[in-house]
């Protein structure tokens, strides 16, 4: 997934998702003890992708998904920032989770399968294609994911 559909992404979560839904406590970046709106979270959140602040990016992802923690996009992202950390176990689980709420999510199963070839597990990623061309086609996802395995493969033939 490109970084122009990562903020895309989270500018349609952020305008999609109701402020009723995030309760009070908890810092986000406004007074009077109350956690910020998904707008203006998702925008920060973006902000720390956008700037590569992963460890940013994480915290803020921590609140959102104490706010929200059925929100798949949360645990997507946090999967992408994990795994651009290094930290292959914690994406896989963040990944998973994502996909346990929402087996359809098409960037999931990109991320996914980006970090099996970040882990040296092609095969594994070609699954993920599979499942991406099953769910969309040959959409933005599965081509991103397909160019990747490419890449994968002219850098470890054989």
């Amino acid at each position: 997934m490109k970084h122009g559909f990562i903020a895309a992404a989270l500018m349609a979560l952020a305008l999609g998702t109701s402020a009723g839904v995030w309760a009070s406590g908890g810092g986000g970046g406004g007074g009077g003890g109350q956690s910020s709106p998904p707008s203006v979270m998702a925008a920060h959140i973006k902000a720390k992708l956008d700037a590569r602040d992963w460890q940013g990016a994480l915290s803020l992802l921590d609140e959102a998904r104490q706010q929200q923690p059925r929100n798949a996009d949360w645990w997507n992202y946090t999967g992408y920032a994990q795994r651009n950390l290094g930290h292959l176990p914690e994406s896989f689980a963040a990944y998973e989770e994502a996909l346990r709420l929402n087996p359809k999510h098409l960037g999931a199963h990109e991320y996914l399968g980006e970090a099996y070839l970040q882990d040296n597990q092609p095969d594994k990623a070609r699954e993920q294609l599979k499942q991406l061309q099953a769910l969309c086609g040959h959409c933005d996802e599965y081509q991103d994911l397909e160019e990747a395995i490419s890449d994968y493969t002219a850098k470890h033939p054989g």
